[in-house]
């Protein structure tokens, strides 16, 4: 039973460093991104928003680089840095303001998530008739939700 138990303890010890060599580790990788980022290669900043927001979960970092691909016209990071903002907001806020541009951008170029949460947004904000125009816009984009939240509001 011992030699078992000793054995596993060994396997996870030769395992365990394997397991821990992720993206999230590897600093030349991060440092080719950002300098492509800065570049201006809004792709490049875009998915190193993603690496910080989803592995190290720093989401205050991931938004400087969402914003900076969404300044380059990367509409999906306008919408997961508007995201981010309305999370982080509250009503009339800075934040809430800033989500309000960066989806709004995003939706007139026909990001569908975004004209959504521009509903979503308008909603909470107690503007149910703009809440039901975005909802509308990203039902007509083929998004489900916003064709559900839109009927909802309408009864």
């Amino acid at each position: 039973m011992k030699k078992h138990i000793l054995g596993t303890l060994l396997m996870l010890g030769f395992f365990m460093p394997f397991s821990f060599t992720s993206w999230a580790g590897d600093d030349a990788v991060t440092a080719k991104k950002r300098a492509a980022c800065n570049k201006g290669n809004s792709a490049s900043c875009f998915v190193t928003g993603e690496r910080y927001r989803v592995v190290e979960q720093d989401n205050k970092t991931a938004l400087k680089f969402y914003r900076e691909s969404c300044k380059m016209d990367y509409m999906t990071a306008c919408t997961h840095g508007g995201i981010l903002l309305f999370m982080a907001g509250k009503h009339s806020s800075a934040e809430w303001k800033e989500a309000k541009k960066m989806f709004l951008k995003a939706c007139d170029a026909g990001e569908d998530p975004s004209c959504y949460n521009l509903g979503t947004l308008s909603y909470k904000e107690g503007r149910q008739k703009r809440a039901i125009k975005y909802y509308k816009k990203a039902c007509k984009m083929g998004n489900k939700g916003g064709c559900l939240k839109e009927q909802k509001l309408k009864r």
